[in-house]
Parts: structure tokens; C-alpha cells; sequence
């Protein structure tokens, strides 16, 4: 993230600015100290030979180059924000932020600072920093969020930046190079959502949720947002899996035709893994491409299907057939909304987490067995596992961002779980409690390959039923349909059907060819009335 600090001199940019990159590891600018480096020359000295017109243009030229860096915190001169080309600059993909302080308080410390002040060379320098306060007062207005700087540390300053900009919440990087983007993940941040959508200067903004959460949760979007003078347009769907299909798709592109909205737009996903699907679906599609900001809801979306920019819209088919590859340019994680998720949904959530154990961390799936208390009563524990899962997938996803190989093995689970979910068309099973008879069925294919101990394959039934999850399914369902479904899956290659299988706990590998007949037996046995 890029922070500008903006404001009149003497409140406070420099000593904040310094301490903002103290507690962030950022790189520190001032932008008065870098025109007198590079000029060789006092910035008073520039004005009083050269005058005010050649210093603003050696301020454009350095604003313009800072500008496009990233992780810094840039203290511009006091004029800056007079020029619009320089607020413009500052204000792509950075927040600016307006420090404040009374003109008393001013005057005390620029005499205080000691130093050559050139606009306050006067006879009535309080009088002088009145009138050009008044003047600029509108200009500094164009400023992101403010911070009055009266009578308070730089230290206080600082953290109240660092607070309002969700940056002392744990946070992930899924790194792809110039469409990287931060997970954030904390409690009590939706109410910050506002001023982080700002950095996208998006020309318009639409809250896409569904008949559920938003009731919830709209309220304080909105107001966050509003805060920072962002109305967006609402777009509701119907809440469930079933929905999550072109014909509602549709409706979303003609939701935002009918707004108005073109390239420079911004979506909001707020909700579980169908509206973050959808939405990210529908942002890859219109006018080829806008952007859009994952809010997940619920466990499941937060551990995964927010993660990693896989979007997608079902079939009567199969789930999830139709999609694009298309990453988020950021995702917001507050862990209060558990707090009105339903117990099963918190279960099917629980199923993805235990997948990266199984998949990449012993550490993680030993975490899960021994800390069940703290996790089902959202203690810290809940922090620790969807911020350890979206490690774990960024990770994964930072090297094979389209499934070219590696990123396969997130598949886990899901080649049973999907067959299910189509079989059953999506009503009966929550996609969490599919992948969870999916992972008993891979890990029971591993055991009878002999390439995974039976002993490890009860760890992980025991685990998935720890959290309430199924390792069976009724009878009554098909196993041809079932056998059908697993091979319409698009984890199936030229006929040959792939699985991914554990070798041990934290090692999975990817199994081409699996016997169909094998597939057959060990779905017929997870099969109870």
C-alpha cells in the first residue's frame, strides 16, 4: 500500500510519516527532502532564487515518479495537494491522508522546529497561516480520510492511520507480480471497508449479496462505505447453491447496465462462496473484465473459495463447469460474521481447513485435533486456521495461479464431493459436508492403493467428525449417477480420471487413471442408509 500524508507545514507529516514506517517496515519520502537532495539547496533557497513556479514544477516531476511506488509513506510539501495532476498521482492505488492542527498549534512548532519557513517570512506569520489554511481548505478536502494532529504523539498519529487502514490485522499476500493483492483478516473490519476501496478510485461501486446476509451485514457496509462519500448500487440474489447459475449471472450484468457501469467500476462481493463466485464470475465477463473485492461470510468462503480468483457459475451437469480464472484486487475477512453462521455452515467451513492439514501442514491438521474448543467458540484459534489456510493457498496459487499442475492438489476432495453435489442438485449437502465424504473417499482410494496408511485415513475420518461433518451418504443415491458425475468432473483428463490422494498428513500428490472399478467399490462402501 502507498499512504500520502498531506497538510499545512508543521502538522506533523515528516515525524508521522517516519513513524508509520517504524511500525509497517515501509520506505519513508519526503518529498521537500528529496527536491533539496537532489537540487542541492534548502527548499527556502529554491523559492527565494528560482521563485515558487520553478519549485512546484520540481515538486510535479518528484510527485510523478514516487507515485507509482508501493509500500511507502510519501510526506509531501504543504502546497502539494494545489495541483490536481499531483492529487491524482498520489491517489492511484495509495489512500492520502489530510494531518490537521489549529494555526496556534502551527506557528508553535514550526518556530519550534527551527528552520526557514518561506511563506511565513511576514510580519503576522499567524495571520499568514489563517489565510492560507482558509484558501487551501477546500484543496486538502479532496483528501482520503483525516487526522487531527493537535494534541497528540506522531506515535498516536500514526497507529490511528494504521487502525482506520485495517493494517494492524493479520494480513497474506498472494503474490502475482502486478495482480498481486492482500487478504486481510481481523475482527471489527467491515466497518473499514470504505476507506480500502478507496485506493481503487472506482468510478462506481455495487454491493452484490444475497437475501440473507445482507440483512445482516448491509447496514454497516453502507455506512462504511457513505462515510467516504461511496453509494453504491445493492444487487441481491436468492441464497443457495442452486442459484449460482447463468440465468442470475445474467441478471447482474443487466443490474449494472442498467447503472451505468463501466470499466473503472468495482464489485463487492459480500457473502459465502455462491455470491463470491458469481460476482467475481460476472467481473471477468463485464465489459471483459472490472474489478472486484471478495468480502467472505462465512468459513468456507474465508479459508477458500475467496481466495485464489477462481469464478464460476454451475450446470445442471456439473458444478462449477463454467468459470474464468480471475483474481480479486482485494479481500476483507472479519471473523465477527461467524458469530450468525449457522452451525452447519461453520462445519462445512471446518472441511476446507482440515483439507490444507491433510494437503501441505501437518502442523495445521495437528492444530485442528488439539484445539477444537477454542476453534468452535471463534477464539484466537479462528484467526490462526483462515489465516494458516489462505498461506496455504496463496501460496500455491503464487506458483500455478490456472491449474497448469501443483494448484490441482486444492482439489482434494472435491472430484467425490462435486459428484455429489450434482447428483443431489445441490439441495441436500453443503459443499463443505460433500468434500468432506469426498476426502473419506479419496483417502480411502489412497489406503487401497497402498500409497496411504489405514491408520492416518481414520485421523482424518475422526477429525471430520470431530467438527460434525459426513464421511457417508445415503444409498438411495445413485452410484452409477455418482460414477457419471466424477467423470464429467473437469479434474478428469481425456478420459482418464485423475484424484488427489494423501500420502501421508501434509502430502498430497496427484493420481491419474485411477480404476474406475476401485472408484466403484469405495463409493458403494461410504454408501449407509
Amino acid at each position: 500500500m502507498k499512504i500520502v500524508l498531506t497538510g499545512f507545514m508543521g502538522t506533523g507529516k515528516t515525524s508521522v510519516g517516519r513513524e508509520l514506517c517504524r511500525k509497517l517496515g515501509y520506505q519513508f519520502i519526503d518529498t521537500d527532502t528529496l527536491i533539496e537532495e537532489r537540487e542541492g539547496t534548502p527548499v527556502s533557497l529554491i523559492f527565494k532564487k528560482k521563485g515558487e513556479d520553478y519549485f512546484r514544477k520540481l515538486e510535479q516531476a518528484v510527485i510523478e515518479e514516487v507515485s507509482h511506488l508501493k509500500n511507502v509513506v510519501i510526506a509531501t510539501g504543504g502546497g502539494v495537494i494545489k495541483n490536481r495532476k499531483n492529487v491524482d498521482n498520489l491517489g492511484r492505488r495509495g489512500i492520502i491522508i489530510w494531518l490537521k492542527a489549529e494555526p496556534a498549534i502551527i506557528l508553535k512548532r514550526v518556530m519550534t522546529e527551527g528552520g526557514k519557513r518561506p511563506l511565513l517570512e511576514v510580519e503576522e506569520p499567524l495571520k499568514e497561516i489563517n489565510k492560507l489554511l482558509t484558501e487551501r481548505l477546500p484543496l486538502y478536502g479532496q483528501a482520503d480520510a483525516s487526522v487531527d494532529t493537535n494534541y497528540i504523539t506522531p506515535e498516536e498519529a500514526a497507529q490511528e492511520i494504521v487502525e482506520m487502514l485495517c493494517l494492524d490485522a493479520r494480513s497474506v499476500k498472494v503474490d502475482l507480480k502486478e495482480r498481486s493483492y492482500y487478504i486481510v483478516i481481523g475482527s471489527k473490519v467491515l466497518r473499514k471497508l470504505g476507506l480500502r476501496l478507496k485506493e481503487f478510485r472506482p468510478s462506481r461501486v455495487a454491493v452484490v449479496s444475497n437475501k440473507t446476509v445482507f440483512p445482516l451485514y448491509g447496514d454497516t457496509v453502507l455506512k462504511a462505505l457513505d462515510e467516504y462519500g461511496i453509494k453504491p448500487e445493492v444487487i441481491l440474489i436468492p441464497d443457495g447453491e442452486e442459484y449460482k447459475d447463468f440465468t442470475w449471472a445474467y441478471n447482474i450484468h443487466g443490474e449494472l447496465l442498467k447503472a451505468g457501469f463501466d470499466r473503472n467500476g468495482l464489485l463487492v462481493a459480500l457473502g459465502g462462496g455462491v455470491v463470491g463466485d458469481i460476482t467475481g464470475f460476472v467481473a471477468s465477463t463485464y465489459m471483459r473484465g472490472i474489478r472486484y473485492v471478495q468480502v467472505p461470510t462465512t468459513l468456507l468462503a474465508q479459508v477458500d473459495s475467496s481466495v485464489g480468483g477462481k469464478t464460476g457459475v454451475n450446470h445442471p451437469l456439473g458444478k462449477n463447469m463454467i468459470g474464468t480464472f480471475y483474481q480479486p484486487s482485494f479481500v476483507l475477512i472479519d471473523v465477527d460474521t461467524l458469530r450468525t453462521l449457522p452451525k452447519g455452515e461453520f462445519s462445512s467451513g471446518m472441511a476446507e481447513a482440515i483439507k490444507y492439514g491433510v494437503i501441505a501442514d501437518t502442523k495445521l491438521f495437528d492444530y485442528l485435533e488439539n484445539n477444537r474448543e477454542d476453534i468452535l467458540s471463534l477464539g484466537d484459534g479462528i484467526i490462526h486456521i483462515i489465516k494458516r489456510s489462505c498461506e496455504i493457498k496463496a501460496d500455491i496459487v503464487s506458483k500455478d495461479e490456472r491449474e497448469a499442475g501443483l494448484r490441482a492438489i486444492l482439489n482434494f476432495g472435491h472430484t467425490v464431493g462435486h459428484a455429489v453435489e450434482t447428483v443431489t442438485e445441490y439441495k441436500k449437502y453443503l459443499h463443505g459436508e460433500a468434500v468432506s465424504i469426498g476426502m473419506c473417499a479419496a483417502a480411502d482410494i489412497a489406503v487401497r492403493m497402498k500409497i496411504f496408511r489405514k491408520k492416518e485415513a481414520d485421523r482424518i475420518r475422526n477429525l471430520l467428525e470431530s467438527y460434525k461433518l459426513p464421511c457417508a451418504m445415503p444409498d438411495a443415491l445413485s452410484l452409477d449417477k455418482i460414477i457419471t458425475a466424477v467423470e464429467i468432473d473437469k479434474k478428469t483428463k481425456a478420459g482418464s480420471l485423475t484424484f488427489i490422494l494423501p500420502e501421508s498428513i501434509g502430502k498430497a500428490r496427484i493420481e491419474e487413471g485411477v480404476d474406475r472399478g476401485m472408484i466403484k467399490k469405495v463409493v458403494a462402501a461410504i454408501s449407509v442408509i
